[in-house]
């Protein structure tokens, strides 16, 4: 019989540190193989103060039946991923809607740009400093 590794929720957990002028805040983020982008509530955005409004607001489907985030900005932040400094932070798409548990989702382009593992500790990067290959 074929076993197959089942990811425990901590997993998929990382501590992120983002910051945006002399403003710091610790997170917890859901890392989501399946998220197509990087997303922040709008209560984290608010307290980052970093919120740039979109003109024009726009639904980002989600897997949930009916469900959707309406993205009403972005935020361009500096970020630490595990205690590791990403160089030239990164954009987050900001939603209005996110669940309450959760605010920050780091999607699949940081998960690939970052080059994130995931292991029995939880995800991680997997070189030290992250380094952007441009191919």
């Amino acid at each position: 019989m074929e076993r197959r590794a089942v990811m425990k929720p901590e997993q998929a957990v990382a501590d992120v540190e983002l910051g945006y002028g002399s403003r710091v805040v610790k997170v917890k983020a859901l890392v989501d193989t399946g998220a197509s982008r990087s997303v922040m509530s709008r209560r984290l955005a608010d307290q980052l103060k970093a919120l740039t409004p979109l003109k024009k607001p726009y639904e980002l489907r989600t897997a949930d039946k009916g469900g959707g985030l309406r993205i009403i900005g972005f935020c361009n932040v500096d970020v630490t991923f595990q205690g590791v400094e990403v160089p030239g932070g990164a954009r987050f798409e900001v939603a209005e809607n996110l669940r309450d548990d959760i605010d920050l989702i780091i999607g699949r382009p940081e998960i690939d740009a970052w080059d994130i593992v995931f292991t029995p500790e939880g995800p991680k990067p997997r070189r030290v400093p992250i380094e952007f290959e441009i191919i």
